[in-house]
């Protein structure tokens, strides 16, 4: 759910399977789910199977088989999406036969894998970053409050914060102006818009985007969350600036992608 403008439509995605930690976006978990599930089936050869990915931490691997009918259910710990194929081939046998061996190579994968279903008692969480709204020259917490008076009758209750700057490896064709995280119900703002030539108007207008998605819901469509419904692009033309904002982005894609 973000705000993202982009030179090249046909660009790849930003997302990157994650290789340690659940992911906490359900679409992105989903994807996973699927992915895994074609890699297990072809390995398995018959039957149905259902697959979820889960952050269990007592129980890795739970399994519903129903062989007279050729179904088969089972919920995953996240360490077997990125699983090696010698892995997976063991997971196939496991749940369609309850192999013992199996069993014994899965255990001892998961034993592995140990620092990925927990974290170990001498470290300590990264405490999260310091969220700051009052930059050089915008203030997102005013904006917010305007906006969320304006437009939303005061009922929009996330935080936002202005995000931190990421270092650039290689130019790029998109960027991400501004997102909302459902799971922290936050709004994040690129730092690069907190400059004296980004005019007013159009950071309010990537903030009243992001505010849109934390009320509106995104139903699933095909198996994949549909952030911008035609109720969303509805409201999104109900912001004041909403043809001038517009404009100004387009005109000033060059520059936007070097912040």
């Amino acid at each position: 759910m973000c705000a993202v403008i982009t030179q090249d439509p046909g660009s790849p995605s930003e997302h990157e399977r994650p290789t340690t930690g659940l992911p906490l976006s359900p679409a992105l978990r989903t994807r996973q789910a699927r992915e895994l599930r074609e890699k297990l089936v072809a390995r398995m050869r018959r039957g149905q199977l259902e697959v979820a990915i889960t952050d269990n931490r007592a129980v890795m691997i739970s399994v519903q088989r129903d062989p007279r009918h050729g179904r088969y259910a089972v919920r995953l710990h996240h360490l077997f999406v990125d699983a090696p194929e010698p892995i997976l081939s063991e997971l196939a046998r496991y749940i369609l036969s309850n192999d013992r061996t199996a069993s014994k190579l899965l255990g001892d994968y998961i034993e592995e894998c140990t620092d990925r279903i927990r974290p170990r008692a001498s470290e300590r969480p990264t405490p999260p970053p310091a969220r700051t709204t009052q930059g050089r020259v915008h203030d997102l917490a005013a904006i917010f409050a305007e906006l969320n008076a304006a437009y939303f009758e005061g009922r929009v209750a996330c935080a936002i914060t202005w995000g931190r700057h990421a270092c650039r490896g290689r130019e790029r064709r998109s960027i991400k102006v501004g997102s909302f995280s459902l799971e922290e119900n936050l709004i994040r703002i690129h730092p690069g818009l907190d400059q004296e030539w980004v005019p007013s108007y159009y950071v309010r207008w990537v903030v009243y985007h992001e505010m849109l998605h934390a009320v509106h819901p995104a139903p699933r469509v095909n198996g994949r969350h549909l952030f911008h419904t035609d109720a969303f692009s509805a409201d999104e033309r109900q912001f004041a600036d909403y043809l001038v904002a517009t404009a100004w982005e387009r005109k000033n894609l060059a520059a936007l992608l070097c912040i």
